[in-house]
């Protein structure tokens, strides 16, 4: 089968190549060819700022080709690249001729994202003969895609990070080539020099601001396009790819059968102990139930002569109560009695 073809980066060299040459086209139509006139030619005097639009267009040309290869991957992603499929599963064998449908074709088609992605797991369902671990293949390649796509824009962001610092740097050999020499004796004389060494220190640093932010804006939107792109990959590979073969059981392996053995003895420990348990708690249930029974006649003679005394003794009390006032009532009926006679007599 054939090698994966390596991936293409903004760390190739052919960006700058390309790029360095039209900086300088650039510069030499600014200062000595028609656009020698213009206000902005003030900007690119310095060497520091033509530094600046050198790296400028090294990056301009690069992301440019970044956004012609994403209409390139676009494109590919129209292509019939796997023949049509019913939805039934269809066995692992079958990665092989698929594999001979993908390299029939075009180079261009097979050298994008798409391209290599179902070649790549094709190539891993043949060399298995199964696609029990093609889960996990898919998020590796996808992860990987990622990565590669999130990496390529490295050199990018340091040329976005390095031309603000070129701007501060040629404010500072501005601002020194202006104040260098100058003593009060001779300030009214070398003022004019003063203020274009400062002015040069200060478009520099504009210069490279307004360079850096239309970077970072094109950039943004070019990484935006291609995160797109990476995200119609994995749909794609998904839908067409994910539950295309069939699937078996797991394969026996030693630490498979460690693991399940394992497991098969934890759980019998675990029955064991939970049954022990059991044991323990009905003993302890029986035990508790006879010892109730056995207590229960003992409790009930106690409440039942704890009942008796204390109806004994209430009544006892309630006897005493009768007599108590029964005496005074006869005491007062014979005090009223004897008070009539004394009345009557």
């Amino acid at each position: 089968m054939n090698a994966s073809p390596r991936r293409s980066s903004f760390a190739g060299g052919g960006a700058f190549v390309a790029g360095a040459p039209l900086g300088a086209a650039l510069l030499w139509t600014i200062l000595h060819g028609p656009l020698h006139d213009a206000p902005w030619k003030r900007y690119v005097e310095h060497p520091v700022e033509q530094t600046e639009v050198v790296l400028f267009c090294c990056a301009l040309t690069a992301l440019a080709g970044k956004l012609l290869s994403g209409w390139r991957q676009r494109r590919a992603l129209r292509q019939d690249l796997l023949p049509p499929w019913n939805g039934h599963a269809v066995p692992a064998t079958e990665a092989k001729m698929l594999r001979v449908h993908v390299e029939r074709q075009p180079r261009w088609v097979q050298t994008t994202w798409i391209g290599r992605r179902v070649a790549a797991v094709l190539d891993f369902v043949h060399s298995r003969g199964s696609a029990n671990d093609l889960d996990d293949q898919l998020r590796g390649l996808a992860d990987n895609d990622a990565m590669a796509q999130d990496s390529s824009f490295s050199l990018l962001r340091l040329v976005i990070w390095a031309i603000p610092i070129l701007g501060f740097l040629g404010t500072v050999v501005g601002i020194t080539g202006a104040i260098v020499g100058v003593t009060p004796e001779t300030l009214e004389q070398s003022l004019s020099g003063v203020t274009g060494g400062l002015a040069t220190a200060f478009d520099a640093t504009a210069l490279a601001l307004f360079l850096a932010m239309t970077l970072m804006f094109f950039s943004f939107v070019v990484e935006r396009i291609e995160q797109n792109v990476l995200q119609q990959v994995d749909a794609y590979v998904d839908a067409e790819l994910a539950h295309r073969f069939e699937r078996s059981g797991p394969a026996s392996s030693p630490i498979i059968e460690a693991l399940r053995h394992n497991g098969e003895s934890l759980f019998r420990t675990g029955e064991q102990l939970v049954e022990k348990q059991a044991a323990l708690w009905r003993q302890s249930l029986e035990q508790m139930t006879k010892r109730w029974s056995e207590a229960a006649p003992q409790q009930f003679e106690q409440m039942q002569r704890a009942l008796e005394q204390a109806l004994t003794a209430t009544l006892t009390r309630h006897t005493q109560h009768l007599r108590q006032t029964e005496d005074a009532f006869l005491t007062r009926s014979q005090m009223l009695l004897d008070g009539l006679s004394q009345t009557a007599e």
